[in-house]
């Protein structure tokens, strides 16, 4: 039999996102790639397992009820507006299943989070890519969104901030922009996975407008607030048709017993961990972007978030180069090149604690050092 003619089409030509954190191929190395909290976990974690681990006998809650109460809680959400994942990335895939039909257009803008994309090709749909322009440092000029937005579009996903370009849109921006798709009944996807990271968060954050608005659905993710990727859960939050729909097409038990019952413990009695978070990335953002700024090679963009996007096609190398040069130092940063034209110019580093910054900088001086240096005689 050939297997390849059973194959839905999507498939046979999709390619895996790349992503961070892949640390785990390369031993004894800082890992700058994953953009996750500074401060690492909270120390209450590993008792939390502890007392977590006993109950793994037992089939998870399908329902979550635990960890739903535990977010409806923290942000005053009804229940019956929150769903929960294995991780933001499951509920991406969970929404293109539900929501999108082959052949139907999305708009995802340029550069940004992979996994929209991959979602959208493993359904079908017809991606509209919106370019952000480097001239604006990556925001987006919501006048000319508007102008790729008809009823023709199914679907727009924006992440905010955005990753790679650590650049966060106001709230106001967001909401006018959901306001006229509503119009034209557009559903918006918003990616807040790392809106714990900004200064006053609450400000920029979407997710108290979810009942005033039928077509806005807002995922976030626990792996970056509490520095725990390997433990997997997400959330979202939407207005109910929505999540009552995705409801009925999750996967069954979709969330472990452990990620349940940790996770609401970490919504309910570490919230603190991320404003010290918050207190400790600002003087670190503004020396490691002051510091980059000064070499005149380095071409920082601030950040808004808790990693850095930075040109570094000033050396006369590219990003994918730049990843295994600083790897001779035991640093692990991103190679931005799986993100389409221009990312191949540029890099990204989470922002860590002072003493790991260090290393990061004293690498990048030692790389800035040695392409100023004349090779056998010439430069």
């Amino acid at each position: 039999m050939d297997i390849k003619r059973k194959v839905r089409r999507e498939i046979l030509s999709l390619t895996r996102p790349q992503h961070g954190g892949d640390i785990w191929q390369y031993g004894n190395v800082e890992d700058f790639s994953s953009n996750i909290n500074p401060l690492g976990p909270p120390v209450e974690l590993k008792q939390f397992f502890l007392e977590a681990v006993d109950k793994i006998q037992h089939y998870p809650d399908d329902s979550a009820v635990r960890l739903k109460k535990a977010i409806s809680n923290r942000f005053d959400i009804p229940v019956d507006q929150i769903i929960v994942g294995g991780g933001s990335v499951e509920l991406i895939r969970l929404f293109s299943e539900v929501f999108l039909e082959r052949g139907n257009k999305v708009i995802i803008p340029q550069p940004t989070f992979e996994e929209y994309s991959f979602s959208c090709r493993f359904i079908g749909a017809r991606i509209i890519y919106f370019p952000l322009s480097e001239d604006n440092s990556f925001k987006i000029n919501f006048e000319e969104l508007f102008e790729k937005i008809d009823r023709s579009i199914k679907a727009v996903f924006l992440c905010n901030p955005n990753n790679p370009t650590s650049k966060v849109e106001t709230k106001k921006k967001i909401l006018e922009f959901v306001e006229e798709c509503e119009k034209r009944e557009i559903l918006v996807f918003l990616d807040e996975a790392f809106i714990d990271f900004v200064e006053s968060p609450n400000n920029f954050s979407c997710i108290q407008e979810v009942e005033n608005h039928n077509n806005l659905f807002i995922i976030r993710s626990l792996t970056k607030s509490f520095a725990i990727p390997g433990l997997r859960v997400g959330y979202g939050i939407g207005s109910k048709p929505i999540i009552r729909y995705m409801e009925n097409a999750r996967l069954s038990w979709n969330v472990n017993t452990i990620a349940q019952l940790v996770a609401s413990k970490l919504i309910n009695e570490c919230y603190d961990h991320l404003e010290k978070a918050i207190k400790a990335i600002k003087p670190e953002k503004n020396r490691i972007f002051d510091t980059l700024q000064k070499t005149k090679i380095y071409k920082p963009i601030y950040p808004d978030a808790n990693f850095f996007f930075v040109r570094i096609d000033g050396l006369g190398i590219n990003s994918q180069e730049f990843k295994k040069t600083m790897l001779k130092w035991k640093i692990l940063v991103r190679d931005c090149t799986s993100f389409g034209p221009p990312c191949e110019k540029y890099t990204r580093f989470a922002i860590k604690t002072p003493e790991k910054n260090d290393k990061l900088i004293e690498a990048m001086n030692i790389i800035l050092t040695h392409i100023k240096k004349p090779k056998n005689g010439e430069m």
